[in-house]
C-alpha cells in the first residue's frame, strides 16, 4: 500500500487527508484556504514531508454523470500537479461527498471529504 494524499478541491478551500502505508485509516489533514495560502507551496511540503507515492482526488462529476463546470476545474488542477510532481494521480467519483459529511453548514469538512474520498479509493481498490 502506497502513502495516499486525498484532496477534495474546491475553488477556495481544498481538503486534505492522508492515509499513511501502516495504518489503515486515513485521517483528515487539513483545511487549505487558497485565498491565504499558496496551494502549490501547501502541496510541496506535504507531498515531501508526508512521502506521499499517490494522490487520489475528489472528481466532480454531474448527477447525470457529464462533466461539469468544476469537473474542467479539477482537470486543469491535476495537469498543474503532473507537471510538478513524478506521482500518479486517480480520480474518485465525488458526487454528494461533502453533502454526506455536512452537517453543520458553518464549519468546513472539506478535510473529511477528502478523508470520505481516501475510504473510497481504498475499499474499492
Amino acid at each position: 500500500m502506497n502513502n495516499l494524499l486525498g484532496i477534495d478541491y474546491g475553488e477556495r478551500y481544498i481538503g486534505i487527508a492522508i492515509k499513511h502505508k501502516e495504518v489503515n485509516i486515513p485521517y483528515g489533514h487539513k483545511i487549505i484556504d487558497t485565498k491565504n495560502n499558496d496551494i502549490n507551496k501547501e502541496l510541496e511540503v506535504i507531498i515531501k514531508n508526508k512521502k506521499i507515492n499517490k494522490i487520489v482526488i475528489g472528481y466532480p462529476i454531474g448527477l447525470n454523470t457529464n462533466k461539469t463546470r468544476m469537473s474542467n476545474t479539477v482537470d486543469e488542477f491535476i495537469e498543474n500537479i503532473l507537471q510538478k510532481y513524478n506521482i500518479p494521480i486517480e480520480k474518485i467519483d465525488e458526487r454528494m461527498t461533502s453533502k454526506l459529511i455536512n452537517s453543520n453548514k458553518d464549519n468546513r469538512v472539506d478535510d473529511l471529504s477528502a478523508v470520505q474520498i481516501l475510504e473510497t479509493y481504498i475499499k474499492n481498490d
